[in-house]
């Protein structure tokens, strides 16, 4: 009978793990579709709000701190007033960590973070001096972590290259070269789950347009 009791209470529970797990896949794919079609500051203010809900409650998830991110670094490329745009890198910057606290040696963790660099070069182009070189060894890191190419990584370098001088090692050539490596990558790309990161590719095609139409 005792045998027959935990067997059933073990059920039970698998059962009500399954439930709250699908809960919590539905949950972010709503999501993620939601921040994909995002189309304004607002817009992207509530995913990170969403994001970072579910993070709260998801703790040892490393994606809703990823998303919540990833919108507040899309917001800062929005926003026109630039002194916005440190107040969201820095929030950007925390749930970053906390995705690296749960994930480390990430591949899209150490884009994003590269990515947030950039924001702030936005916000003021003196810091191009000391955080183009930092954003670009990140990236560095970013593509050895994944050394079967990262698209995302592989298109924020071609930005970075593109508009660093040729005589630095940059310019138009260099960066159409990564940005099609990066096309090429999204191509072949296979998520690691359903949920992990796969946008950029239609920003990466619409930029190769205009690189190559200057």
């Amino acid at each position: 009978m005792k045998k027959v009791f935990i067997l059933c209470v073990s059920a039970v529970l698998a059962i009500a793990v399954q439930a709250q797990n699908e809960k919590y896949v539905n949950f972010m794919k709503k999501n993620i579709a939601a921040l994909d079609s995002a189309k304004s500051p607002e817009d992207l203010q509530v995913s990170a709000n969403n994001f970072e809900r579910i993070a709260n409650t998801e703790k040892d998830a490393w994606l809703p701190n990823y998303y919540a991110a990833y919108a507040y670094i899309m917001k800062a490329f929005y926003v026109k007033e630039m002194k916005d745009i440190d107040p969201l890198c820095d929030k950007a910057d925390v749930l970053l960590a906390n995705a690296e606290s749960l994930s480390q040696n990430n591949s899209e963790i150490a884009t994003l973070k590269a990515m947030c660099l950039t924001a702030r070069m936005r916000a003021d182009g003196s810091r191009g001096m000391t955080m183009g070189p930092k954003a670009t060894m990140i990236l560095q890191q970013a593509l050895q972590q994944q050394p079967t190419g990262n698209p995302r990584a592989l298109m924020q370098m071609a930005q970075m290259k593109f508009y660093t001088p040729p005589a630095f090692g940059g310019g138009k050539d260099a960066g159409i070269e990564l940005l099609k490596k990066s096309i090429a990558a999204y191509d072949s790309f296979k998520p690691a789950s359903e949920l992990d990161p796969t946008w950029g590719k239609p920003y990466a095609v619409e930029l190769l347009a205009q690189w190559t139409a200057q």
